[in-house]
């Protein structure tokens, strides 16, 4: 029988643990908004209307990007000082959650720009793998998803991300997937949103 002064230690020592990970945001309190970092990047995830995800950005001066995304799977439009870009999709995107590995998706989709707006636009979203990520110190299982935005049938941009399910945000960036240059670029704290 364990005596009271070894149960007090042990209680004492996973205190401190059992705190921590009650700080980690989970699929219940993430819709009450989360804040992501690394570095000098600060990102505030709310929940807007239906399925799209509000994401403020600052960078630790007063300029601020603003993006919402669908689900917080892919970026639909993007604002910052140097940039202004919307895209609309034409698929219906009503089937493509829940994830699960070895989906495939294609997305048509209509960029609001003049220049690039009667282009061929699509967007394959393809589902790698499953994995486990930290974040600090909490830990996600996430779906690994392959992005190609192709235009006129000549990709544009590819990479792939890490997408937590439960939270609905991308926790990190993997660019040159598989070569020397393989670049993965991922938050490195989090934390519910205050309130």
């Amino acid at each position: 029988m364990m005596s009271l002064f070894r149960r007090t230690l042990l209680a004492a020592a996973l205190l401190p643990t059992i705190a921590q990970a009650a700080d980690c945001p989970s699929s219940k309190t993430a819709k009450n908004g989360l804040v992501l970092g690394r570095l000098d990047a600060l990102s505030e995830f709310r929940k807007a209307k239906g399925p799209l995800v509000q994401i403020i950005t600052s960078f630790g001066g007063p300029d601020k990007q603003i993006v919402y995304s669908f689900e917080g799977l892919f970026d639909l439009s993007r604002e910052d000082r140097k940039e202004k870009y919307a895209r609309y999709p034409l698929s219906d995107l009503s089937n493509i959650l829940p994830l699960k590995k070895g989906d495939r998706h294609t997305i048509n989709f209509v960029p609001f720009d003049a220049k690039r707006s009667a282009d061929d636009w699509v967007l394959e979203l393809t589902v790698t793998a499953e994995e486990t990520v930290s974040v600090g110190r909490c830990k996600y299982d996430v779906f690994r998803v392959k992005q190609e935005t192709k235009q006129n049938g000549k990709t544009t941009e590819n990479l792939s991300f890490l997408y937590s399910p439960d939270l609905h945000v991308t926790l990190a960036k993997i660019y040159d997937e598989g070569t020397g240059n393989q670049a993965i670029v991922g938050y490195e704290h989090i934390r519910p949103l205050a309130r």
